[in-house]
């Protein structure tokens, strides 16, 4: 059966499919990775990953790059790539070489002579698979076989891809965020502030730039339970090709830090859950993933979409919340990449401290930033 299993077209489909092939062998098929874009310095590894049970990174070097069509491995490439290898940070366990040529026993000694010789000097393992072997494990690995024959006997006729807001792969969230600052004043009992907030800076007399930014107004008081800092977004999921999509469910899951993920509003900190919206809903929660399920087997038809709404309580600061998507289909998966960046809102509030002496004044201390809410977590 292995025969009829073409190779790909490209090295970068070559490369897609050696980081789905190992994903599904190591079980790791969210945290298996493709080593920086193409152009920069990747130090021999194409693909890396931690393997299941294992503590180390393990690399593989996806052979073809230069000469797709006719690529062979000769023994000075060999040499080339493990140097290469060895500059890859962490240091790996493992190093593969995978290729699109046929077996060469040649070739396939010298990888043993290598690899024997690597791990006396405590250094990596050396394997090599050429393409009767990757043939043999995509058949192995059923969702792998799945991905790659159907995306070969239906190339022009399955697509499908998932967005954030306005169809885009990247969306900025903006939390409302609260910074409390210490600012340090000369005693002074005309002048001292009483409280805090804008209004007491105001009557500081400080000739010492706040730190940016700053609210032009603070609502303290907020009436019922709200936390401002929950930011809602949309995951849109698009059938861009030519065939329907039958039997099929989503699942995405956040990788970075997050304080709280939901997909209804109302449900966890935010207080009442909007009863008529749980008649339609769809989705639903595990852990850090969201799984959407279309209403009895509904299929997705070429051209069309489905969207929902989910909301997030990120962390206060500037960063961004890697997403890995996944379609499971009954003749196609696949999978992607978003991302959610935050940058959050600030409003400051002015924490005032008396000194007796120009020589105890500081810079502005930022105590604590946190989610702007009305309420406490003891609530």
């Amino acid at each position: 059966m292995k025969k009829t299993i073409r190779k790909p077209e490209n090295w970068q489909d070559f490369e897609s499919l050696c980081k789905k092939l190992w994903g599904e062998i190591w079980e790791i098929p969210m945290k298996i990775k493709k080593n920086g874009r193409n152009g920069q310095s990747q130090a021999g590894v194409d693909v890396y990953g931690v393997p299941k049970g294992q503590e180390k990174y393990w690399g593989i070097q996806c052979k073809g790059k230069d000469e797709y069509v006719n690529a062979k491995l000769t023994k000075k490439q060999i040499d080339k790539e493990i140097k290469k290898a060895n500059n890859f940070k962490p240091s790996l366990a493992v190093f593969i070489f995978a290729t699109t040529m046929n077996k060469d026993s040649e070739i396939e000694e010298y990888i043993r002579i290598r690899d024997l010789e690597n791990r006396q000097e405590g250094k990596f393992e050396i394997l090599l698979y050429c393409w009767e072997d990757i043939a043999d494990l995509i058949e192995d690995n059923q969702n792998t076989f799945n991905y790659y024959v159907s995306n070969k006997q239906h190339k022009t006729k399955y697509n499908f891809t998932v967005y954030l807001n306005d169809f885009q792969t990247e969306h900025i969230i903006r939390p409302k965020c609260i910074r409390k600052i210490k600012r340090y004043i000369l005693k002074n009992a005309e002048q001292t502030p009483t409280h805090y907030g804008l209004e007491a800076l105001s009557n500081s007399n400080l000739n010492r730039k706040p730190l940016e930014p700053i609210a032009p107004n603070m609502r303290w008081v907020i009436e019922g339970k709200v936390n401002e800092a929950i930011s809602s977004f949309e995951i849109i999921m698009a059938n861009t090709g030519s065939m329907v999509i039958e039997d099929w469910r989503v699942r995405v899951k956040f990788l970075g830090e997050h304080e709280e993920l939901l997909d209804v509003l109302g449900t966890g900190s935010m207080g009442m859950v909007d009863l008529t919206k749980l008649r339609y809903k769809r989705t639903y929660i595990d852990g850090n993933t969201i799984s959407y399920s279309p209403n009895d087997n509904e299929p997705l038809i070429q051209k069309d979409n489905r969207y929902f709404e989910a909301y997030i309580i990120p962390k206060c600061r500037e960063y961004t919340i890697p997403i890995q998507w996944e379609l499971l289909a009954r003749d196609y998966n696949v999978s992607g990449e978003l991302f959610i960046k935050v940058q959050p809102k600030y409003e400051d509030q002015i924490l005032f401290e008396e000194v007796h002496s120009e020589f105890d004044i500081k810079e502005d201390e930022i105590i604590s930033i946190e989610p702007k809410k009305n309420y406490s977590d003891e609530e």
